[in-house]
Order: structure tokens, then C-alpha cells, then sequence
């Protein structure tokens, strides 16, 4: 897979997943000049190609996704969260989700394998590279995976309006915070694993958040509650 934007390339190689670097020599940029020195230090072959998308573009190595065991081991561990993502099939709020997840300190993402967007390089350009810090696990039913976290003494929320007033819910960990994909929301079968259906309030006249804005609240509303 190939990434390119300085964040993105600067975020894998932080991660170790660099494997060549191609950059603009025409470009000055005191940015790239450190990036550069950083990935020479750290062995990667840099190469000088004018014109080059975006200035500078990395060959990485693929997302090597995570067993859901491992994902729900750390969250205990942790005394934290997972993120369950029901059909989200766009890339770039795939991306800006999981930014928010890296960010929140959440322990893991869990998409399905089927009906939702895959990492591929628009979700790495929309998550400015934080998609390598994250902890992602594919699984081939979510209702199950949510069945099976329950009995490992998660507490399972979903996001949904005309659910409970999010102040009024049960949060503490571990928990698994389930969000729908953009269009239906969260689908029957996950909607019936949750314990509670909880709902952000709004007080405008916009009648909802889109997808990134409510999970970013979802996860600093966990959080909060830590303190």
C-alpha cells in the first residue's frame, strides 16, 4: 500500500511500517527535511523523484489486523473501550473515526468483514496516519462479538437517536460502544445485544451529529467519567 502527505508517512514511520520513501527534491520544507533525516536514520531507502503526488509518498507495509481476544484483553486490561463499527462502508469517516479512536486512548476498533469499508489509503490520508496506532480487529458478525464481550463483563452501549439521554447511561469499564454505519444506523441484531441505546442531545436546530462528531463525543464522554 502506498500513503502520501507528510502526516501520513510521518505517522507510519513513527510506526515502523515504512518501507521506501519517495520525495519532491524541488520541495523545501523543513518538515520533510527532518522526516527524511529520520527515515535514513532508521534505515528506510529514500529515493528523489520530482514532481511526486503530494510531495512525498511511502510504501508501507499492510495493516495487519488485530484478533478481537486481543482487542478485548487490552480493554480490560486497560480499564478502558472498544469501538464497534456497524457498516460504516465510507472510507473517509472509516478514517476520521478512527483518528478520534487514537486520540480517545480507545483499545481497539472491531469492524465487520463484510458490508464496511476496509483500511486502504483514503482511510490512512483521512485518519492522518493514525490508523497505524490503532489497534483494529475484523470480525464476521458484530452481534456475536458483542454477545461474547458481554460475558466477558463488558458493558455494551449503542448510540442511536430516541435512545436514553447519554448523562443518564451507565458508561464505566470496559465497554463497548457500538455506532451505526451512515445511512440505517445500527442494525437490529447489534441493537439488540446492547444493554442500553443511548442518544446525544442536542440543542440547536440540526437534529444530529454526523458519524466522526458522535463518536468523538461518545468517547470523551467515557473518559470524562474516569476523572
Amino acid at each position: 500500500m502506498r500513503v502520501s502527505g507528510i502526516n501520513s508517512v510521518s505517522e507510519a514511520l513513527k510506526a515502523g511500517k515504512v518501507n521506501k520513501i519517495y520525495f519532491d527534491p524541488d520541495f523545501k520544507s523543513e518538515r520533510l527535511k527532518k522526516l527524511i533525516q529520520t527515515a535514513k536514520k532508521a534505515g528506510v531507502p529514500v529515493y528523489a523523484v520530482k514532481n511526486i503526488e503530494n510531495k512525498i509518498v511511502a510504501e508501507v507495509s499492510p495493516i495487519k489486523y488485530r484478533d478481537v481476544d486481543y482487542v478485548a484483553e487490552k480493554a480490560v486490561r486497560q480499564g478502558g473501550f472498544l469501538l464497534l463499527l456497524d457498516s460504516v462502508q465510507d472510507p473517509q469517516n472509516l478514517g476520521a473515526v478512527i483518528r478520534n479512536a487514537v486520540f480517545f486512548g480507545c483499545s481497539g476498533v472491531i469492524i465487520p468483514k463484510r458490508r464496511s469499508a476496509q483500511i486502504n489509503e483514503t482511510v490512512v490520508k483521512v485518519s492522518a496516519g493514525a490508523v497505524f496506532h490503532a489497534d483494529i480487529a475484523r470480525v464476521a458478525n458484530l452481534a456475536n462479538t458483542i454477545k461474547n464481550l458481554k460475558k466477558q463483563g463488558f458493558h455494551a452501549v449503542g448510540a442511536e437517536i430516541g435512545g436514553e439521554k447519554i448523562e443518564n447511561a451507565f458508561m464505566g469499564p470496559p465497554l463497548a460502544i457500538a455506532v451505526g454505519g451512515e445511512d440505517r444506523g445500527l442494525s437490529n441484531p447489534v441493537k439488540k445485544q446492547c444493554e442500553e441505546i443511548v442518544e446525544i442531545p442536542g440543542y440547536g436546530n440540526v437534529g444530529s451529529l454526523n458519524l466522526s462528531s458522535a463518536s468523538a463525543v461518545l468517547m470523551y464522554e467515557f473518559r470524562r467519567r474516569l476523572k
